[in-house]
Protein backbone atom coordinates (compact mmCIF):
# COMPACT_ATOMS: atom_id res chain seq x y z
CA UNK A 1 0.00 0.00 0.00
CA UNK A 2 1.38 3.31 -1.10
CA UNK A 3 0.69 6.62 0.67
CA UNK A 4 -1.33 7.82 -1.85
CA UNK A 5 -4.12 4.94 -1.26
CA UNK A 6 -4.35 6.15 2.61
CA UNK A 7 -6.30 9.46 1.35
CA UNK A 8 -7.75 7.93 -1.38
CA UNK A 9 -4.76 9.97 -4.29
CA UNK A 10 -5.37 12.92 -2.37
CA UNK A 11 -1.21 13.69 -1.92
CA UNK A 12 -1.09 12.79 -5.84
CA UNK A 13 -3.77 15.11 -7.01
CA UNK A 14 -2.43 17.95 -4.40
CA UNK A 15 1.26 17.40 -6.17
CA UNK A 16 -0.12 17.92 -9.64
CA UNK A 17 -2.01 20.82 -8.68
CA UNK A 18 1.11 22.20 -7.14
CA UNK A 19 2.84 21.78 -10.16
CA UNK A 20 0.43 22.96 -12.55
CA UNK A 21 -0.23 26.45 -10.28
CA UNK A 22 3.52 27.01 -9.96
CA UNK A 23 4.09 26.55 -13.49
CA UNK A 24 0.44 28.88 -14.32
CA UNK A 25 2.44 32.05 -11.62
CA UNK A 26 5.27 31.06 -14.26
CA UNK A 27 3.20 32.12 -17.47
CA UNK A 28 1.49 35.19 -15.63
CA UNK A 29 4.46 36.61 -14.54
CA UNK A 30 5.89 35.91 -17.80
CA UNK A 31 2.63 37.79 -18.94
CA UNK A 32 3.17 40.80 -16.77
CA UNK A 33 6.67 41.26 -17.55
CA UNK A 34 6.21 41.57 -21.40
CA UNK A 35 3.09 44.27 -20.85
CA UNK A 36 4.99 46.32 -22.55
CA UNK A 37 5.85 44.38 -25.81
CA UNK A 38 4.72 45.26 -28.70
CA UNK A 39 3.25 41.88 -30.62
CA UNK A 40 2.83 39.94 -27.38
CA UNK A 41 0.10 37.61 -26.53
CA UNK A 42 -0.85 36.64 -22.92
CA UNK A 43 -0.88 32.47 -22.11
CA UNK A 44 -2.81 31.14 -19.10
CA UNK A 45 -3.24 27.66 -17.54
CA UNK A 46 -6.60 26.48 -16.68
CA UNK A 47 -5.34 24.18 -13.93
CA UNK A 48 -8.96 23.16 -12.69
CA UNK A 49 -9.94 22.09 -15.88
CA UNK A 50 -6.45 20.06 -16.12
CA UNK A 51 -7.07 18.35 -13.36
CA UNK A 52 -10.58 17.61 -13.70
CA UNK A 53 -9.77 16.09 -17.21
CA UNK A 54 -6.55 13.85 -15.40
CA UNK A 55 -9.66 12.72 -12.30
CA UNK A 56 -12.29 11.60 -14.92
CA UNK A 57 -9.07 9.65 -16.65
CA UNK A 58 -7.43 8.34 -13.77
CA UNK A 59 -10.98 6.92 -12.28
CA UNK A 60 -11.02 4.35 -15.39
CA UNK A 61 -7.58 3.19 -14.30
CA UNK A 62 -7.22 -0.79 -13.56
CA UNK A 63 -4.63 -1.49 -10.05
CA UNK A 64 -2.83 -4.69 -9.80
CA UNK A 65 -2.76 -5.83 -6.37
CA UNK A 66 -1.31 -9.43 -6.97
CA UNK A 67 1.97 -9.38 -9.23
CA UNK A 68 0.17 -12.25 -10.91
CA UNK A 69 -2.93 -10.23 -12.89
CA UNK A 70 -2.71 -9.14 -16.12
CA UNK A 71 -1.63 -5.67 -16.61
CA UNK A 72 -4.02 -3.51 -17.67
CA UNK A 73 -3.53 -1.38 -20.38
CA UNK A 74 -4.46 1.68 -19.27
CA UNK A 75 -2.17 3.59 -16.62
CA UNK A 76 -2.57 6.53 -15.08
CA UNK A 77 -3.71 9.73 -16.61
CA UNK A 78 -3.09 12.36 -13.41
CA UNK A 79 0.39 12.03 -13.40
CA UNK A 80 0.96 12.54 -17.52
CA UNK A 81 -1.24 15.79 -16.96
CA UNK A 82 1.30 18.77 -18.24
CA UNK A 83 -1.50 21.23 -18.48
CA UNK A 84 -2.95 22.85 -22.09
CA UNK A 85 -1.29 26.29 -22.60
CA UNK A 86 -3.41 28.80 -23.80
CA UNK A 87 -2.86 31.87 -26.19
CA UNK A 88 -5.19 35.01 -25.16
CA UNK A 89 -6.83 35.47 -28.52
CA UNK A 90 -8.76 38.46 -26.73
CA UNK A 91 -9.41 41.86 -28.74
CA UNK A 92 -7.38 44.47 -27.53
CA UNK A 93 -7.58 47.94 -28.16
CA UNK A 94 -4.08 48.52 -27.99
CA UNK A 95 -2.87 49.57 -31.10
CA UNK A 96 0.70 46.74 -30.77
CA UNK A 97 -1.34 44.03 -30.97
CA UNK A 98 -0.31 43.11 -27.49
CA UNK A 99 -3.00 41.37 -25.32
CA UNK A 100 -1.51 41.97 -21.60
CA UNK A 101 -4.35 43.14 -19.39
CA UNK A 102 -2.61 43.80 -16.13
CA UNK A 103 -5.46 44.35 -14.62
CA UNK A 104 -6.36 40.51 -15.01
CA UNK A 105 -2.90 39.67 -14.74
CA UNK A 106 -2.73 40.75 -11.49
CA UNK A 107 -5.97 39.47 -10.00
CA UNK A 108 -5.05 35.49 -11.87
CA UNK A 109 -1.82 35.89 -9.73
CA UNK A 110 -3.36 36.55 -6.69
CA UNK A 111 -6.58 33.62 -7.49
CA UNK A 112 -3.25 31.76 -8.42
CA UNK A 113 -1.82 32.31 -5.16
CA UNK A 114 -4.50 31.46 -2.86
CA UNK A 115 -5.69 28.66 -4.51
CA UNK A 116 -1.87 27.54 -3.89
CA UNK A 117 -1.56 28.66 -0.63
CA UNK A 118 -4.70 26.41 -0.04
CA UNK A 119 -3.41 23.21 -1.52
CA UNK A 120 -0.22 23.80 -0.01
CA UNK A 121 -2.03 23.83 3.70
CA UNK A 122 -5.12 20.33 2.49
CA UNK A 123 -2.03 18.63 1.90
CA UNK A 124 0.24 19.79 5.18
CA UNK A 125 -2.98 18.98 6.99
CA UNK A 126 -3.43 14.92 5.45
CA UNK A 127 0.53 14.67 6.25
CA UNK A 128 0.17 15.81 10.04
CA UNK A 129 -3.00 13.20 9.73
CA UNK A 130 -0.62 10.51 8.53
CA UNK A 131 2.52 12.14 11.55
CA UNK A 132 -0.19 11.44 14.16
CA UNK A 133 -1.31 8.01 13.06
CA UNK A 134 2.26 6.75 12.59
CA UNK A 135 3.23 8.23 16.44
CA UNK A 136 0.26 6.95 17.72
CA UNK A 137 -1.77 9.90 18.25
CA UNK A 138 0.75 10.89 21.03
CA UNK A 139 2.17 14.34 20.32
Amino acid sequence: MSGNDIFGGIIETASKALDLRSRRHRMIVSNIANADTPGYKAFDLHVEEQLQKGENEHKNVLYRTNPKHLQSSTSSKLSSTAGQVLVDEQVTLRGDGNTVDMEREMSNLASNRLMYKATTQILNKKLQLLKSVIQGGKR
